[in-house]
């Protein structure tokens, strides 16, 4: 692994995400290592990486400031493409029962691949 791609902390978080880019999009280990640096490092402060959808092509991010919501974004070897991002989910106020670990229990089953930090909700 190119320890230069790797960001401080997350050796093993960015080695699992490239074998999984890499089984789904049939790509050589180099390049899906590259794609899992840039989707990692699109996610910081209130940006968490929840996990990838359509064949690997497209990251879940979950923006954690109320009200929050979710976006799905194409990415490649150049990085991620937040312009063309689709928002699938925005949180209601405090005063309905619309959270995010309730929307994300309900299409878990619909991701290639789940962020660890999500994996018990």
């Amino acid at each position: 692994m190119n320890e230069k791609l790797v960001p401080y902390g997350r050796t093993e978080l960015v080695a699992e995400l490239a074998e999984e880019i890499e089984a789904l999009r049939e790509c050589p280990s180099e390049d899906a290592e590259l794609m899992a640096s840039k989707v990692l490092s699109r996610a910081y402060s209130s940006t968490k990486l929840v996990g990838l959808t359509d064949d690997g092509r497209r990251a879940v991010y979950w923006w954690d400031f109320s009200p929050g919501f979710v976006l799905i974004s194409p990415f490649d070897l150049k990085g991620v493409d937040g312009k063309n991002g689709i928002q699938i989910w925005r949180g209601a106020d405090e005063e309905t029962d619309d959270d995010f670990e309730t929307w994300l229990l309900t299409r878990i089953d619909g991701l290639d691949w789940l962020h660890p930090d999500f994996r018990d909700v």
